[in-house]
């Protein structure tokens, strides 16, 4: 069909919502502002791992949205206007491009709370992928797991046709798809209970809820059907759900670290819309950080009544929170917040400058097929006569698993030494006992924590170079104390490292198992989001505290 022309005067101003929200004239939760600083911060320094952006690319998807119709309620039959935000973000996802031509973003991942305009909006983004993205042969799925909630997406995009005199010229409304008229370019509906989910060949995909979905089955059919396009697109879209085993809940924690800078992922958009703080529900003020349509298709007095409910009925909160504040509702307590721990970080910082200052060592050897790792833990009194401790972590991993699905930073953590690569598909545990009996000995550790899973025979050997192997096992007992301790010397300033990104991400993933006396435990989110480094800290860390010199540990200190 006819592209929108591509005009010298852009029709879409939709550089402003970014702007305001920098300038803070738009109330913006941490995650939006994170997004919109990386689409800036990119535009000075992105040509440096070839990406560029391309205003022409980015006028040509919002030109499409011209074409379109709203095919009920009270906008029925009109043009279908994007919100500022939603063209901000359209342009973001379709103007950045790669040195080779073909689009930066294979993947935008959008959270954004009910009746906000996403089913129209990504129903749009369907079309424009299956008639406006000059794809030969494009196949475009609405996808979920059941074929009639993928039909809720299609139904919309039916509809935005049936409504555009200028699409119904150059496209085929059938039974179960759209078909581009004297073309084999088709969009259709797609389930994980259709027939067959076999052979396919998408350039473009739209989930929408993906919070509903149980597991990553229909994603990863799509992704490995995506292998032939140059420039593929899958567009996720969803509210917040109740169940944090689901992937729609890892994919977000995965999502808010790239924003983070914990892990580079250029390929992936994340945009999630929420508040900063649960309370902020009941302040009208902070209604538009969750709500970014808000006076647009939700309404105050929507939001007023639901909350008025939520505060009177406990029982609706739970759905209030998730449905128009995108919060997902759990029990889980984060340990250190990426900001604090950032905070320690001194990149000047070199192991070699603390020969002869009291140290412990941590060891966590998990299993052989994954990260293992040590933490070597010094301390030291500063100038304020008190105890400082300072951080230096070793991680290893089997080669086979460098490219592992689990973390895209992990080759070039491997690079920069920040992860040790060890040949073949499992790590060679001669090597750390090396390296824990040259580093023991060398800064007269007075103690080596490990816990005897997997590690029992290695502790044998060190034991017999005169190693001191302390054996700790991972029970509440153990590491309670440690993980108040490092919370305590984190938030007083007096935890420092060296700023391990691999150790910042994985005491990133670390959230509290808290029992009824208030004792703690490390737990991991997710199992692909590991924690063994932070582990191994934790055990270092508690040999120093459960004997200390002459001064007082913060943490008894503090009881």
């Amino acid at each position: 069909m006819g592209q929108p022309a591509i005009r010298a005067e852009s029709l879409f101003d939709w550089d402003a919502y970014g702007r305001d929200v920098l300038a803070g004239a738009i109330p913006a939760c941490r995650w939006i502002r994170l997004a919109v600083e990386r689409h800036y911060r990119d535009l000075q320094t992105g040509h440096l791992r070839g990406l560029w952006f391309s205003e022409e690319h980015a006028q040509h998807a919002l030109e499409f949205f011209l074409y379109l119709r709203h095919s009920k309620g009270e906008w029925a039959g009109k043009q279908f206007v994007l919100s500022p935000w939603q063209q901000f973000w359209t342009a973001v996802q379709y103007g950045w491009m790669r040195d080779d031509g073909t689009r930066r973003f294979r993947e935008a991942d959008y959270y954004v709370p009910r009746k906000n305009g996403k089913s129209t909006w990504i129903a749009g983004q369907a079309l424009y992928l299956f008639a406006g993205d000059n794809e030969g042969g494009a196949e475009v799925y609405t996808a979920a797991t059941k074929k009639d909630q993928a039909k809720i997406t299609f139904d919309e995009a039916v509809r935005m046709v049936k409504a555009s005199p200028a699409l119904l010229r150059h496209i085929r409304p059938l039974r179960d798809r759209l078909q581009m008229r004297g073309k084999a370019d088709r969009l259709e509906p797609l389930g994980r209970d259709s027939d067959s989910m076999d052979g396919l060949n998408p350039a473009g995909a739209i989930i929408d809820e993906f919070h509903a979905h149980p597991n990553r089955d229909v994603i990863d059919v799509l992704k490995s059907g995506m292998g032939a396009r140059r420039q593929p697109m899958l567009a996720v879209i969803t509210t917040a759900g109740k169940d944090l085993s689901s992937p729609a809940y890892e994919q977000m924690l995965y999502g808010q670290k790239v924003l983070e800078g914990l892990i580079d992922d250029d390929a992936l958009l994340v945009v999630i819309y929420t508040l900063d703080e649960e309370s902020e529900f009941s302040n009208p003020a902070c209604w538009i950080k969750a709500n970014p349509n808000l006076d647009i298709s939700v309404y105050r007095t929507y939001i007023a009544e639901q909350v008025e409910i939520a505060q009177k009925k406990p029982i609706e909160r739970n759905n209030v929170l998730t449905k128009l504040f995108n919060i997902w509702v759990s029990g889980e307590i984060t340990f250190i917040s990426p900001e604090q721990w950032r905070k320690c970080a001194d990149p000047s910082l070199k192991i070699e400058d603390f020969l002869g200052e009291r140290s412990a060592q941590g060891l966590d050897l998990a299993s052989k097929v994954d990260i293992a790792a040590k933490s070597h833990i010094f301390e030291r009194v500063e100038s304020d006569g008190l105890l400082h401790y300072y951080a230096f972590n070793r991680h290893w991993l089997p080669s086979a698993r460098i490219t592992s699905h689990d973390n895209a930073s992990y080759g070039a953590w491997a690079a920069t030494g920040h992860l040790v690569s060890t040949p073949g598909d499992v790590i060679d545990f001669d090597l750390i006992e090396e390296d824990v009996q040259t580093s023991a000995l060398r800064f007269n550790a007075e103690a080596v924590a490990f816990d005897p899973w997997q590690a029992q025979q290695m502790a044998n050997h060190l034991v017999a170079e005169n190693v001191p192997m302390i054996e700790i096992h991972r029970t509440v007992k153990n590491l309670s104390s440690p993980m108040k301790e490092l919370q305590a010397l984190v938030l007083a300033g007096r935890f420092h490292h060296d700023g391990d990104p691999a150790l910042a991400w994985m005491i990133s993933n670390v959230v509290v198992e808290e029992d009824r006396n208030q004792n703690i435990f490390p737990r991991k989110q997710a199992p692909h989001l590991k924690i063994d480094g932070a582990v191994a800290l934790i055990m270092g860390l508690s040999r120093l505290i459960a004997r200390p010199p002459e001064a007082e540990s913060f943490w008894a200190s503090s009881q």
